[in-house]
């Protein structure tokens, strides 16, 4: 009887307390799917305009005064690849040297510049209270984790499930969130750079052509349009 009852209390506890093997409806694995691709979509868009960001930032033409090598856009990116609390907390340290160098910047700074800046510092400032609250996010997706696999442990399916679909549901909420500020960030940060550039074409006494002027990535067109329309080009008049 014994080894009867040890035998049924194997095949019981592999058959049911096995959440890990749960098989998905079709419905449910399509909408993963789909889910996953357009995060990937998005990572793509963030690392592209990172990297034209980032090749923008080392051209000819950059503001006089001293200012950080991180830009909000690029700390942003990095942000939203962030998936751990050290990956975080270096984000946040970035942040707030990039903060510091911007105030120190601003005080010897005056006129349009100073507006500048002073721009800069508010989107800085923004980044930085976005990077705590993704830190209280994480600690919360760490907490549900744990609850999880404490529910596991207790061979209680119905509320480990439960728990796995609520952290599955906050990452993804989270992760669209971050990559969509990202990229609001870097077209941001694209779209200083392009006045900056013709400023300093202007300046030098050049008239400055589009070929001359930093990729905008698939967007140009439409951002160089909406630029002229509100009239970031009437220096050129």
């Amino acid at each position: 009887m014994e080894i009867t009852t040890r035998s049924w209390q194997k095949g019981y506890d592999s058959s049911i307390y096995k959440p890990s093997h749960k098989e998905h409806s079709k419905a449910e694995k399509d909408t993963m799917a789909k889910s996953q691709s357009e995060e990937d979509n998005q990572s793509s868009s963030i690392n592209a305009l990172t990297n034209q960001a980032s090749d923008s930032s080392k051209s000819g033409f950059k503001m006089k005064s001293s200012m950080p090598d991180d830009s909000v856009g690029e700390l942003a990116a990095m942000l939203a690849r962030a998936e751990t609390r050290m990956d975080v907390q270096q984000v946040y340290s970035k942040a707030m040297r990039a903060l510091t160098s911007l105030k120190m910047s601003s005080v010897a700074s005056e006129g349009n510049n100073a507006k500048k800046i002073a721009q800069m510092i508010k989107r800085m400032e923004k980044l930085i209270k976005r990077i705590r609250k993704k830190l209280q996010h994480l600690n919360k997706e760490e907490q549900l984790e744990r609850q999880r696999k404490k529910a596991e442990k207790k061979m209680e399916r119905p509320k480990a499930l439960q728990l796995q679909n609520e952290l599955r549901s906050r990452r993804r909420k989270r992760r669209r969130d971050e990559q969509n500020y990202a990229l609001k960030e870097l077209a941001e940060d694209g779209k200083t750079a392009l006045n900056d550039t013709v400023s300093a074409m202007i300046s030098a006494g050049s008239s400055p052509s589009f070929s001359e002027l930093p990729a905008m990535g698939t967007d140009s067109g439409t951002m160089c349009s909406s630029l002229v329309d509100s009239g970031s080009f009437d220096m050129m008049v």
